[in-house]
């Protein structure tokens, strides 16, 4: 249900974007508000592209994901850390599940090639960018750990298909660093090396920066099985925090609580990334991946086909309860791979 469903919103995005990424929709009316250069979060809507067409055959969905790949290229060289993101979804993503063909390899290793530029070797990890800093007010030089997810695989990729050994090492090197400055003793995880910007208070936990180190590490552990430990420590807290009902809510300290909103985008993030762990470490991440899609697939989507009661930014008001394009992605994904249609390790 779930995979039809969102390939039903998949097709329907697709004859309205002309060109466009979708970013959040109204979750009544399912109205896109539409981004157009891709913004941080464009990579998501080729990704989606790309696992439609894994998941129906169509190679209208691989060829859309190609043109995807295409018009990201205008966001190369933009000086934010999200480009891991942008261009490991947006580009090397529809290039390793297109096969032969590789629509998005070019962008994606020219991507991957620029984003190094900016790595401080004192530090041994790539910071937020002049962009992150004007528009998110990341610390520079510091870490962000929303740069951890994409970053790492992005890199692993260039380093395979061009040979450049240096681009894995930078890779397994930012991965340790944000681990070491975002994720405190217990296995939370605060979003930059000053807190969490996006949060309800610097030191609290910002639901959606405990599933992107969630992510972040279990992709750095098909890499390296030094970092299959650190990727169970902050899946394990997770899911001792996470409420009975398996859908977090925003930011696990709101005082708020239990009145305040939840984020299915964040909850999508860390069934996936519980998924992509699964195969590395203790059986139960995979039946709790399971558990968590059953919940956001029994509450959280409309009759369009899309999650819903995703929190954007809680802080400035955006998006507070609509569907974000990347919780559209990231079930997709869960869905995918726990049906065995995707190697989670390809992810």
């Amino acid at each position: 249900m779930v995979v039809t469903e969102l390939v039903r919103r998949v097709e329907a995005t697709l004859a309205q974007s002309q060109g466009r990424f979708p970013v959040h929709a109204d979750p009544v009316t399912g109205e896109w508000t539409w981004s157009e250069d891709g913004d941080w979060c464009g990579g998501f809507w080729g990704g989606l592209l790309s696992l439609a067409a894994v998941a129906t055959g169509d190679p209208r969905f691989a060829l859309a994901a190609g043109e995807v790949a295409g018009r990201l290229a205008a966001r190369t060289d933009a000086p934010t850390l999200l480009r891991g993101l942008l261009f490991w979804y947006g580009a090397a993503l529809p290039a390793v599940l297109a096969g032969d063909e590789e629509p998005g390899a070019p962008t994606a290793l020219a991507a991957a090639q620029s984003l190094s530029i900016g790595f401080d070797p004192l530090a041994g990890l790539l910071p937020p960018q002049e962009e992150d800093v004007a528009k998110y007010g990341w610390p520079r030089p510091g870490a962000c750990v929303d740069g951890l997810p994409g970053t790492v695989p992005l890199l692993a990729f260039a380093s395979e298909r061009t040979g450049a050994r240096e681009l894995l090492v930078m890779a397994e090197s930012h991965a340790r660093a944000c681990r070491a400055i975002c994720v405190r003793e217990d296995g939370s995880v605060a979003q930059t090396s000053i807190g969490a910007v996006n949060g309800s208070s610097p030191g609290s936990t910002w639901a959606r920066a405990q599933a992107w180190a969630m992510l972040g590490l279990a992709q750095a552990a098909h890499l390296s099985p030094e970092f299959t430990e650190p990727a169970a420590e902050v899946a394990d807290w997770y899911t001792a925090h996470v409420p009975s009902d398996l859908v977090c809510y925003w930011d696990f300290d709101d005082p708020g609580i239990p009145d305040a909103p939840r984020d299915t985008s964040a909850t999508a993030i860390a069934a996936a990334a519980l998924a992509k762990l699964a195969p590395l470490a203790k059986d139960g991440y995979r039946e709790q991946a399971a558990d968590t899609l059953a919940a956001l697939a029994r509450d959280h989507l409309n009759e369009h086909g899309g999650l819903v009661d995703g929190c954007y930014n809680r802080r400035k008001g955006l998006a507070v309860g609509h569907e974000l394009i990347w919780g559209d992605y990231f079930l997709l994904e869960a869905a995918l791979v726990l049906d065995g249609a995707i190697d989670t390790s390809r992810l």
